[in-house]
């Protein structure tokens, strides 16, 4: 295909609306060294965290059984307790069927199951206590998010690609920050060009002339410009799709969130020097006919995180990522007249990887003594996120979560 001058100078009159990458893409691809010019270059300080969100609620009683109190938990849940299938993890307490994954990482030592997590005076609002736990403050409202707050303190200035992404429509604001544009992706197929449906011109041919446009950026101050903001776009789209073509993975990823977790383990294997990744997985809010679906959500998300330690294990990458797996609250603890579970209270968190300390932490609450029906929880949720920044991202948990809290020793 042949262009002209002409077409060059009706695209450039055009403006920049001809070309644009999906979802974020133009707000931070001008920021990127790319990941040739860092290969080689990481050291110590290059653990990753991905984060993975069970939105709607997850039923923590359902989720880690306490077999000790089998008695007053089969009072409580008559007909959807659980009985048999269960996956022991010690005398006190044993995990869904469908966790059978995650029994499996535990037994390796690869997982934590950290009890009775939440908040003083919890909210059983899905927006407010997501809010909560998103931005680690129960007490008043706060624009950004607790990684939001890692990134300005910790990443601003730092070079690498995607210092954090969101896999997803939306950006959750747990990663809301005040100077740093993170982008949300669903798919490689995001770092591509898009022309401007509304334009006369053929796509190809669109793509075409923009790529042309740095050949003639010389001739004119206006042909610079429109090199520099229209082709660059195109040279690290190019690239980034060119980094991570090579990915195969070593393990096979369920539907659902297992392909999310795929997609991380592609831009983790790219080496852009990402150190944050977070994704959610829906359908917790188990009202009615809990049993059954509730067990093949978890199998998913077990299934899908196990898959995913496989792989970075394969690929020497499993003692630097850690996954951390939370909910916005747990459920009631007596079963309601739909066999399933209302909005609730504490409930367990989960922290998987390889260069973790594997077991259980923290005291599972009592089915006797409750908060107005609600488990009472033993472990402040961020207790877990100061772990996770003071010792495994080496920044300082006091400033970004504004306050001090005690580690848990899963690391």
């Amino acid at each position: 295909m042949k262009t002209t001058r002409r077409d060059l100078l009706k695209v450039g009159l055009g403006g920049l609306g001809v070309v644009s990458l999906a979802g974020t893409m133009p707000a931070f691809l001008s920021k990127f060294a790319f990941a040739e010019s860092v290969a080689g270059s990481k050291t110590s300080d290059d653990n990753i965290l991905v984060v993975v969100q069970l939105s709607g609620g997850n039923d923590g009683l359902n989720t880690v059984i306490p077999t000790n109190q089998r008695d007053a938990y089969l009072k409580a849940r008559p007909t959807i307790g659980l009985k048999d299938r269960l996956n022991t993890l010690d005398d006190n307490i044993a995990l869904n069927p469908g966790l059978t994954p995650f029994k499996d990482l535990f037994d390796a030592g690869k997982l934590a199951v950290i009890n009775g997590c939440g908040y003083p005076q919890p909210n059983r609002s899905h927006f407010r206590s997501m809010e909560i736990w998103q931005t680690a403050n129960p007490t008043s409202y706060e624009p950004t998010g607790w990684l939001g707050h890692y990134v300005d303190h910790v990443l601003r200035g730092t070079e690498g690609l995607l210092k954090a992404v969101n896999i997803g429509p939306e950006l959750p604001q747990a990663l809301v920050a005040d100077d740093e544009v993170i982008p949300s992706i669903q798919s490689i197929d995001d770092f591509r060009i898009r022309t401007d449906p509304n334009t006369p011109f053929d796509a190809k041919m669109e793509e075409e002339i923009i790529r042309q446009l740095n050949a003639v950026k010389n001739e004119a101050p206006a042909m610079q410009y429109l090199s520099r903001q229209a082709t660059n776009a195109i040279i690290e789209a190019d690239q980034i799709r060119k980094v991570v073509a090579n990915y195969k993975p070593e393990a096979d990823y369920p539907y659902g969130l297992g392909q999310q977790l795929r997609l991380i383990a592609q831009l983790i294997t790219g080496n852009f020097g990402t150190k944050l990744f977070y994704c959610q997985t829906g359908g917790f809010d188990t009202h009615a006919n809990q049993l059954g679906q509730h067990e093949r959500l978890l199998n998913n998300v077990a299934a899908s995180i196990q898959a995913f330690q496989k792989d970075m294990d394969a690929k020497g990458m499993g003692k630097k990522v850690v996954v951390m797996c939370f909910s916005e609250f747990g459920r009631r603890v007596n079963q309601n007249n739909s066999a399933g579970t209302d909005h609730g209270a504490a409930a367990p968190m989960f922290v998987i990887g390889g260069g973790i300390k594997g077991g259980i932490f923290g005291s599972y609450p009592s089915l006797t003594d409750l908060d107005d029906g609600d488990l009472r929880y033993s472990t402040d949720f961020r207790r877990v996120y100061a772990t996770l920044l003071d010792r495994w991202l080496n920044a300082d948990s006091s400033k970004i979560l504004k306050n001090t809290f005690e580690p848990v020793t899963f690391l």
